[in-house]
């Protein structure tokens, strides 16, 4: 697996949380068919931060100097 800096981990996973609240907020708004292309993307983003979660709570067992998980997207 690629290395990256705890910096890079910690920004990445409050862009996609961002981007993900977002596109509820969006996906909230819309209407009909545009609903379902909302969850098709909001679903990928969620996907994706599930597993930057998972590298970055194994990060913090393997005694990295991180902040609790929750702090970054609360």
């Amino acid at each position: 697996m690629p290395e990256i800096s705890e910096n890079a981990l910690m920004m990445s996973i409050q862009a996609i949380h961002q981007i993900a609240e977002q596109n509820s907020n969006e996906r909230n708004a819309a209407t009909g068919p545009e609903q379902t292309d909302y969850d098709e993307i909001i679903e990928a983003y969620e996907i994706v931060a599930m597993e930057l979660r998972e590298v970055y709570e194994k990060a913090r067992a393997e005694g990295a100097d991180l902040p609790p998980y929750a702090s970054l997207v609360g």
